[in-house]
């Protein structure tokens, strides 16, 4: 479905104006299409931030909801900008990538797109946006001017409501708590969590990521899509806990086994769960371990800071070794913490 609007700007020299149409267009897009708007963003951000050319065919589209404006000028396509949310939870939605051809910059091309999507994201009651960009790039002036605040790291975010109201919505005790396989549509609602400043440290090695608590995230599109791939390549799984009817994502458990055939019998785990939700994580740890007898996997490594008792009591109970330590590899609160090596040698099997 194509919806059209259409706006009057003038270029960077205010002599002549553009007409610049904005189309809506939702994946999966036929591969003419596809392969013009990938075009253009790589040519204009150099790399891809999620793999945009399978979200515009649609790879994604069962449980994600990818969205694109696009911005002609007489035909051509001069500007791309696209969001994402889930099918089932739209209340957190991902804005990127977004970008305009150098030669119509200047002209309100990207601010319109980003105001588009912005009220297509009202029309379907988000409540967070999120999107990641650098500091100090002249996308960011763009994007405060929007409303969007510098939320950790890279990472900016819109509210589309009051704070108080969003967190409590989102992230606010529930009593129906169930946990499920990892998808596509939980991408914008792990990127939210993972943001988040909880209780919990997670130290996911592999990809560079670790608690916003104490390190300022430098990456952030990439994280869940470079995981999934990994799981395709690899092999691994990743499973969720989400709550209430919309389900609401308070937790990760992941699992990725170790590239190369010499290692496909070890794997890496961790897991981060939102503070109101502690208590389901023992459960959330046990179910996704358990998976590993799908997967041939017979040695699980774990990484725990040394100050994280509440992780580090959570890996005792559930039989972890711990196996080396990795002196002063983290700066915390003022001082270097110790990195402690758990491994699970044998399966553990969900009680009863």
């Amino acid at each position: 479905m194509v919806n059209t609007a259409r706006f009057k700007t003038s270029n960077t020299t205010q002599l002549t104006s553009i007409d610049v149409e904005i189309r809506k267009a939702t994946a999966p897009l036929e591969t003419e299409s596809a392969w013009e708007v990938e075009s253009l963003l790589l040519k204009i951000l150099e790399y891809g931030d999620y793999s945009f050319h399978s979200a515009l065919l649609g790879e994604y589209s069962r449980t994600l909801n990818c969205t694109f404006f696009l911005a002609k000028h007489k035909g051509n396509l001069v500007g791309a900008a696209g969001c994402l949310y889930s099918h089932k939870n739209p209340a957190v939605a991902i804005i990127g990538p977004v970008g305009v051809a150098a030669e119509y910059r200047l002209n309100g091309i990207g601010r319109k797109l980003v105001t588009t999507i912005i009220e297509h994201l009202r029309g379907r009651y988000c409540m967070a946006v999120y999107l990641g960009v650098s500091a100090g790039t002249p996308a960011t002036y763009l994007y405060s001017s929007l409303g969007f605040k510098r939320y950790k790291g890279i990472v900016m975010r819109l509210l589309l409501c009051p704070e108080e109201e969003f967190t409590n919505t989102y992230f606010g005790k529930c009593p129906d708590v169930k946990l499920r396989r990892a998808a596509w549509g939980d991408f914008p609602g792990i990127q939210a969590l993972a943001t988040f400043p909880c209780q919990m440290y997670t130290c996911d090695f592999r990809r560079g990521v670790f608690s916003s608590k104490y390190i300022e995230p430098i990456r952030f599109l990439p994280v869940f899509p470079d995981m999934m791939r990994t799981f395709g390549r690899s092999g691994g799984l990743a499973n969720v806990l989400i709550a209430g009817g919309k389900e609401n994502i308070v937790g990760i458990a992941h699992m990725s086994r170790l590239p190369g055939e010499a290692q496909r019998h070890i794997a890496e785990f961790d897991f981060y769960v939102h503070d109101n939700f502690v208590d389901q994580t023992e459960r959330l740890v046990r179910t996704t371990i358990e998976g590993s007898r799908d997967l041939s996997i017979n040695r699980i490594n774990c990484y725990c800071l040394d100050c994280d008792h509440l992780k580090r009591n959570i890996i005792d109970r559930l039989g972890g070794r711990q196996v080396a330590v990795l002196p002063g590899n983290i700066f915390v609160s003022g001082k270097y913490e110790d990195v402690l090596v758990y491994q699970f040698g044998e399966r553990i099997y969900a009680k009863g």
